[in-house]
């Protein structure tokens, strides 16, 4: 009755509405065969990047294999540690991707980070460029 459960003479609290959301978007998912876990490049952009030794930027752009779609590196702006530096990481650096706190954690250290090839918008396009 009114989310309460009266089954066991016990009164049990329904979940809280965002995690009930949460389970009826992941079952909703698996229903149409869809990945839960899949997210668009826009929703992905803007997330804190996180070196194995603390926080070193976030995901600024996406570069992407025109052939088949998939994801060449994550573009890193390091503007709080390097002025005016954006680095490309491939995405097999990243170890995790937390998508509650909006965090992609790599498995390499922040010098790793730092000494990364530099993303030179003249010479690559981006997906932001290529899809406005």
């Amino acid at each position: 009755m009114g989310g309460y459960d009266y089954g066991d003479g016990a009164m049990a609290v329904s979940p809280v509405p965002e995690s009930r959301r949460l389970a009826e978007d992941i079952a909703a998912a698996q229903r149409s065969n869809d990945d839960p876990h899949l997210r668009s490049i826009e929703a992905v952009t803007g997330y804190h990047i996180h070196a194995s030794d603390g926080e070193i930027g976030h995901v600024a752009d996406f570069l992407v294999e025109d052939a088949n779609w998939s994801i060449r590196y994550f573009v890193v702006d390091t503007q709080n540690w390097w002025p005016g530096k954006k680095v490309l990481i491939p995405p097999a650096s990243a170890q995790e991707i937390d998508w509650t706190d909006n965090l992609v954690n790599l498995n390499v250290d922040r010098k790793s980070v730092k000494n990364s090839p530099a993303y030179d918008a003249s010479t690559t396009r981006a997906l932001s460029e290529t899809f406005p």
